[in-house]
């Protein structure tokens, strides 16, 4: 047995990929993590809505969700296709990783600077273009944010793919890993109770270094599986490359952003930044009932590739509605005490200032649920090679988002915006169900029959 135990640990040592644990072990290590990514999450709305108020609240949002998306954007979809990649890929597969990597280098050497740039060019005109260093400051805080929220992302899915899924979840999610989640509501806090008359430059700092001070360690581990391989000298081909491979990825994912994000845009736009302000507290609140889905999903993603390469559609689909059962259970306990008691949440978390947006809370929460019902669509379209037509869903759903969200806003304010958000909110998770029945013949809602045991037979 010693032997047996000595030659596992060496062949796992010469593998690409960290030693496998099961899907069971790494949704228990999730389930802990994020539950301190909730709490760090609602710790930077709670200060920074105490900090801002409803003057700059709003404002804070908007450049955090639009720095968001570029920096999504300015991936080109690297980073989904290196976790549903390196997840197939074998340890002899040495030169597919090499070309991964390189396409990852062109991507941060090439793209992400120009769009942080561009993106801290276009805040400054936008402030007025004046040349005094609070404007300038922001305007490459809004730069920065950009790359370092996209160095996140890169980070952590290359990680998961590697098998290093605890160190991933501390440091990518959906608004933050545990570590990044508690390191920015530590950080604006800190800018609320010590230097309050920093305001918002002061918050956007205290996201950008909660972005930025895990990632030597991320670097580090990714040094160790990627530092031996060779080094392309042909960043603008390997960016060609990435391009041609990965760009319905890219797509895909700017449109998932942007339908997170543009009711509240257009809120800023149509309504104020008052108005932004508070559809913005309440939008991030009920936002609170997709992270069950957004954490299972991120777990089972490498799982869900592996399955769809071997074609097993029938475990793939046991495997699907049972994480989504799961996740169905942790929504709905975070959903009920926001549609039951909305004043009061609002009030504990955001301040007595923003109580008033209790039916928009109400109203987008219920939409956000929809979510947890249908499913993992999304996840299972983009890891089975069909991140095509989950671009496609993504993006009509902006348009009609756009026009309904538009005309509601102008007719019935911030409440019929919200109303208008959950209905599109609906349409978009039915189309990805649809689309995902239509491509992969696999059912991805909720089932009566969930099987647990099959997530701890399931390598993570």
């Amino acid at each position: 047995m010693p032997d047996v135990a000595r030659r596992r640990a060496v062949v796992a040592q010469h593998s690409h990929r960290a030693p496998s644990s099961s899907l069971s072990d790494s949704a228990r290590w999730f389930a802990g993590s994020y539950a301190v990514a909730i709490l760090g999450y609602l710790g930077v709305i709670a200060a920074a809505g105490r900090l801002l108020g409803p003057a700059d609240l709003g404002a804070f949002l908007v450049v955090v969700t639009a720095t968001g998306l570029v920096g999504q954007a300015g991936l080109v979809g690297v980073h989904r296709s290196g976790l549903r990649e390196v997840a197939r890929l074998g340890p002899d597969d040495r030169d597919e990783l090499a070309r991964l990597r390189d396409g990852a280098t062109a991507v941060n050497v090439i793209v992400l600077p120009a769009a942080s740039l561009l993106t801290a060019v276009v805040c400054w005109l936008l402030r007025g273009a004046r040349a005094t260093w609070p404007e300038l400051l922001l305007a490459a805080l809004a730069g920065s944010l950009v790359h370092l929220s996209a160095q996140q992302k890169l980070c952590g899915a290359c990680l998961r793919g590697f098998g290093h899924t605890r160190l991933a979840a501390l440091i990518e999610g959906r608004s933050g890993g545990a570590l990044v989640a508690a390191l920015q509501a530590v950080l604006v806090l800190a800018v609320w109770v010590a230097a309050p008359g920093w305001g918002l430059t002061g918050a956007l700092a205290a996201v950008a270094l909660g972005y930025l001070l895990p990632l030597p360690l991320a670097y580090a581990v990714l040094r160790r599986r990627w530092g031996r391989m060779r080094v392309s000298r042909t960043l603008v081909a390997d960016l060609r490359g990435v391009v041609r491979r990965d760009w319905r990825f890219a797509v895909s994912q700017a449109g998932g952003f942007a339908n997170a994000s543009i009711d509240l845009w257009l809120c800023a736009a149509l309504l104020g930044v008052t108005a932004s302000s508070h559809f913005g507290a309440a939008q991030r609140l009920a936002q609170l009932v997709l992270l069950p889905s957004a954490a299972l999903g991120t777990v089972v993603s490498p799982a869900v590739a592996r399955l769809s390469a071997r074609h097993d559609p029938q475990r793939l689909e046991s495997l699907v509605r049972t994480v989504t059962t799961l996740a169905l259970v942790g929504s709905v306990l975070l959903a009920l005490p926001l549609v039951v008691l909305p004043h009061q949440v609002l009030r504990l978390v955001t301040g007595p200032g923003f109580a008033t947006a209790a039916a928009v809370l109400v109203l987008l929460t219920l939409g956000y649920v929809a979510n947890a019902v249908s499913g993992l669509s999304g996840i299972t379209l983009s890891m089975t090679h069909h991140e095509g037509s989950a671009a496609a869903v993504q993006w009509g759903g902006v348009v009609l988002r756009a026009a309904v969200c538009t005309v509601s806003a102008w007719a019935w304010g911030v409440v019929g915006l919200a109303a208008a958000s959950a209905a599109s909110t609906l349409v978009v998770y039915a189309a990805m169900w649809a689309q995902a029945r239509r491509h992969l013949g696999v059912l991805t809602h909720v089932t009566l029959r969930p099987r647990p045991g099959l997530l701890a037979r399931t390598a993570a």
